[in-house]
């Protein structure tokens, strides 16, 4: 089984990338899980077969064509994936035609980015689905690690979460919770040189990884338990 904390201090690191650029949280999260689950491109797409439909990011065009394909036809590993709370494949070939599970799911523009295999994992729970992360991988590409993938989509669906603002957040929680939570936002921002809404995206990350409160994970960074950073005691430099 994939080790979260693992898992997530390398995403830690890698949504640094981008940062100064100002590219947004979700873009950065999407790059990230690309390159540390060795894919070649991806998307994140929020309740993908309902109305209000989003697609938060795509890396490259090969993702892009992949949702705007599965938009226009409603089927799809996606769509699947969202609905069932259950990760699907799809191997686009050139030989095999259409798939018979997504037979729509065919067009020259699709055929043209062959071999291609397409991963699609849900994020969230069953009851209360956020959206699909897709990801693909040319022919050649070494095999996902799925357990890994599975881990890496708990934890984006967590940095993703707007709707469920915790106690600290609501300011409901004891003095000593609360400051707690800052000052281990604050350990987060100077290891990662990422803004606080960063740092607190992955306190909140860890936190539904492992089941546990914001709290819980806040007290893991000021006991030095957990780490998001090769340099733990790395501070901003002022300028």
């Amino acid at each position: 089984m994939a080790d979260v904390d693992d898992l997530l201090s390398q995403l830690a690191r890698r949504i640094v990338r981008g940062v100064e650029q100002g590219l947004p949280l979700p873009t950065r999260l999407c790059q990230a899980t690309v390159d540390l689950l060795g894919c070649d491109g991806g998307a994140i797409t929020l309740a993908y077969t309902l109305l209000e439909r989003v697609t938060l990011c795509t890396t490259n065009d090969t993702a892009r064509i992949l949702e705007e394909a599965q938009d226009v036809v409603g089927q799809g590993p996606g769509p699947d994936a969202f609905t069932t709370g259950v990760y699907q494949r799809f191997d686009l070939t050139v030989e095999d035609g259409p798939n018979p599970r997504w037979p729509l799911l065919e067009s020259q523009t699709l055929t043209a980015l062959a071999p291609l295999v397409v991963h699609a994992l849900p994020l969230g729970e069953p009851d209360h689905m956020l959206g699909v992360l897709t990801l693909h991988q040319a022919g050649s590409t070494p095999p996902l690690d799925i357990d890994a993938a599975r881990v890496v989509a708990k934890v984006l669906t967590a940095a993703l979460l707007a709707d469920a603002p915790t106690q600290h957040d609501l300011g409901h929680a004891p003095w000593a919770e609360r400051a707690e939570v800052h000052q281990a936002t604050g350990m987060v921002v100077a290891q990662l040189g990422v803004p606080e809404s960063d740092a607190i995206a992955l306190l909140r990350a860890h936190a539904y990884s492992h089941d546990q409160s914001v709290t819980a994970s806040a007290h893991a960074v000021l006991t030095r338990q957990l780490t998001f950073s090769a340099t733990p005691e790395r501070k901003i430099e002022s300028t």
